[in-house]
Order: C-alpha cells, then sequence, then structure tokens
C-alpha cells in the first residue's frame, strides 16, 4: 500500500497519540517540578549544567529522567521487536503498561511530585518508541522537532516545485495539533482537577489499547 492511501485510522491514531503526549508533556510542566517527560533535549541540557555547577542531586535526577525515558524505550522495543508500524503487533501491550506508568504517576504525585514523574517518562518512551517509521515516514508523537523539520523541508519543496508527498504532509498536521490540543486541553482542565488531570491521559491510553486490540481482533478474522 502506497504512502497515498494512508488509511484514516492511522491518522487518528498518530493523532491520539500525540494528543496523549502533549497532556502529559503539558502536566509535566504545570507540577510543582514544571519537568519535560515527553523528550529529552533539554533534560540532557540540564544535566550538563548540572554536572559543571556541581550539583550532584540535580545531576542524579536528570540521569534518572533520561533512564526512565530509555526504559520506557526499551519495553517497547522488547515486546513489539520493530518500531516500523504492522497491523498485527501487539501495540495494546505498550498501551496498557504506558497507562498504568501515568496512573501510578497520578497516585505517587502527591507525595513523591519528583520522582512520581520518573513514571510518566516511562510512559512516553514506551509511546514513542512503539511506532517511528510508516511507509518510509519517520514518525514520533511525543516531540516536535523532527516533525517541524520534516514539515519546513516539504513546505520548501513546494516552493521549489518539486514533488511532495500531500498525505505524508497532512499526516505530519495531524500529529502537530494533536499535540498542541492535547497541551491546551489540560491547562484548561488543571485549575479545577489539579492532580487528577493525569487521570485523562491514563482514560485515553486505555481506550487506545483496547480500540486496538479490536482492530486487531477484526483483522485476524477477515483473514
Amino acid at each position: 500500500m502506497p504512502f497515498q492511501t494512508l488509511p484514516v485510522w492511522v491518522q487518528l491514531g498518530a493523532f491520539f497519540l500525540a494528543f496523549n503526549a502533549g497532556m502529559m508533556n503539558a502536566l509535566g510542566l504545570l507540577s510543582i517540578w514544571h519537568q519535560t517527560v515527553s523528550h529529552m533535549t533539554g533534560n540532557v541540557s540540564m544535566l550538563a549544567i548540572a554536572i559543571l555547577h556541581g550539583q550532584s542531586m540535580q545531576a542524579i535526577y536528570g540521569i534518572c529522567v533520561i533512564t526512565s525515558f530509555v526504559l520506557g524505550s526499551l519495553y517497547s522495543g522488547y515486546i513489539l521487536g520493530s518500531s516500523h508500524f504492522q497491523l498485527g503487533r501487539r501495540y495494546g501491550i505498550p498501551l496498557s503498561l504506558s497507562a498504568l506508568c501515568i496512573f501510578l504517576c497520578w497516585l505517587l504525585i502527591p507525595y513523591y511530585p519528583r520522582y512520581a514523574l520518573l513514571w510518566a517518562c516511562v510512559a512516553m518512551g514506551m509511546q514513542n518508541a512503539m511506532v517511528s517509521h510508516y511507509k518510509g515516514a519517520i514518525i514520533r508523537t511525543t516531540h516536535l522537532t523532527g516533525l517541524l523539520t520534516d514539515l519546513g523541508l516539504n513546505l520548501g519543496y513546494l516552493l521549489r516545485g518539486l514533488p511532495v508527498e500531500r498525505r505524508r504532509v497532512v499526516l505530519l498536521i495531524v500529529i502537530l495539533m494533536g499535540f498542541l490540543f492535547g497541551g491546551i486541553l489540560v491547562t484548561w482542565l488543571y485549575p479545577y482537577l489539579n492532580l487528577h488531570t493525569f487521570l485523562i491521559p491514563v482514560c485515553l491510553s486505555l481506550a487506545m489499547s483496547l480500540t486496538y486490540w479490536t482492530l486487531y481482533i477484526r483483522n485476524q478474522l477477515h483473514h
């Protein structure tokens, strides 16, 4: 199947994964520690600063944050065996585990706010590693730097009159909008729900897991 025939359900899946990550990263920033959990670039920079300034506790925490994200990716790699999307792989498992990790974050954050966020990092590492490639496209749903680079490149190609796979551009925009709207939603709800806002991505992760298993079973029955 060529990329031009990208199914609607793939676009919806990408949107809701990015929506989930947008919620989680905004919640990490809204919490008392203002911690990014869905991407690690800034955290590595903060680790470098802590090391240079001799801030040992900050450095240890930075290492824990980065390690947690890597461990989440490790779990996905072990469970799925590939980052190339293919219906039939057990994506429901990392989605369910991601929901569990976010639930543990919500459970622990009133008592151990700093270290509870490590579970959020595990969840985001797990989600980001689930699907990295589809039909030759690199897909990341928990951070936007590469996505915005690809979007800019494709717009530049259009300006030069070069051929561009429009469905790929649409997918990039869908992921961008998902991440943005997820952040907007929880920022709006946080003053009312406070830490209970973390339960929204828990429910969304579980819903995505159940939806995937439904699609998987239907696909198996048709074959």
